[in-house]
């Protein structure tokens, strides 16, 4: 085993394990599990092979990735600087940005999770419309 592959493989040990996920389903070329999807803001077939292609070239190591779990604005600048990624557009945006206040590009996806967290209940709305009606349930 060369020097590279037992310095990831060390490195795949201390990573979280969302991250370890993520580098092991790239490493055997397959779709990574949810949870790495949603923290790492996998959208399309396009952002995994932003990723995909930098972690097999061996340009983005386990650490590195594990550092920007969750924040897409962060992974989005990794990706970018890497030079076998084929999309230099691609912008990760994740539901960590939403919650943690990162997001960079707009409000619209926190404008969105706050009309979900604002919106009332199917039974909430129900109850009014009756009782607007005069109608008791």
């Amino acid at each position: 085993m060369s020097d590279k592959h037992e310095e990831y493989a060390e490195q795949l040990r201390s990573v979280r394990p969302t991250t370890r996920s993520l580098f092991m389903s790239i490493l055997i070329d397959s779709w990574p599990n949810h949870a790495a999807v949603v923290d790492f803001g996998i959208d399309s077939q396009k952002h995994y092979e932003a990723l995909y292609y930098p972690i097999r070239e061996g340009e983005i190591a386990p650490n590195v990735l594990d550092a920007v779990l969750g924040d897409g604005p962060k992974l989005t600048a990794l990706v970018r600087e890497s030079v076998s990624n084929p999309h230099k557009d691609v912008s990760f945006h994740t539901s960590w940005d939403v919650i943690l206040g990162l997001q960079s590009r707009g409000t619209a996806g926190k404008d969105a999770f706050m009309e979900v967290l604002n919106a009332k209940s199917a039974d909430e709305e129900s109850n009014e419309l009756t009782k607007d009606r005069g109608i008791e349930m």
